[in-house]
């Protein structure tokens, strides 16, 4: 755990059925999704663990990563967000998920520099919605969480909306991601030629 007590995660339980595979260990550039986000915090100077479902392997060139599992079974990333609020030791994660493979560092130092807030989740909001992703969240928000996911909740929108957050937009946002590049997902075959021709343009 580094930095303000903020440990870095990576939600990399889903099971890729969108993309008909692992969603993490899908090549972009001859390396695997989930390498880009677990760089990315790992350059902002935090520790990573990987939030993954029950049984799941560890992804190849991670084995030695810390693993949390999920306890509620297909849950989404709310489920894996659940898991890590549990677990957790310190009072903040700083949450990625494996398909963001253009997390920007500039944008994990913004969040991580309200850390000191009266909120219980950081996370920015551009022109279409709310980004849960990247998002820093307080442990405080475990029971919010935990409430929705015994009620079949699983939208991580939803939860947030319910709590007490701050929200980087507009020209702060800007200035850290002006392209919003770190809120690209990779879900589709579609979305993987998109970030294939994105990743030769950046």
């Amino acid at each position: 755990m580094t930095k303000h007590g903020i440990i870095g995660a990576v939600l990399a339980g889903g099971r890729g059925r969108r993309i008909g595979r692992d969603k993490a260990m899908v090549e972009l550039d001859g390396r695997p999704l989930i390498s880009y986000p677990v760089g990315a915090l790992r350059s902002a100077g935090l520790d990573v663990v990987l939030a993954l479902r029950g049984g799941q392997e560890a992804p190849a060139g991670l084995e030695d990563v810390s693993v949390v599992r999920d306890e509620f079974e297909d849950a989404g990333p709310l489920g894996g967000l659940h898991a890590l609020l549990k677990w957790m030791p310190g009072e903040w994660v700083l949450v990625v998920s494996c398909d963001q493979p253009f997390v920007r560092v500039n944008l994990l130092h913004g969040i991580i520099s309200h850390s000191e807030c009266a909120a219980d989740a950081v996370v920015a909001r551009t022109p279409e919605r709310l980004q849960p992703m990247p998002g820093l969240y307080r442990k405080s928000c475990l029971p919010v969480v935990d409430g929705a996911l015994r009620r079949g909740e699983h939208g991580m929108r939803d939860v947030l909306n319910g709590l007490p957050r701050y929200e980087l937009a507009g020209e702060d946002l800007d200035c850290l991601d002006l392209e919003h590049s770190s809120f690209v997902n990779v879900n589709t075959p579609k979305d993987l030629l998109r970030a294939r021709r994105l990743a030769s343009s950046l």
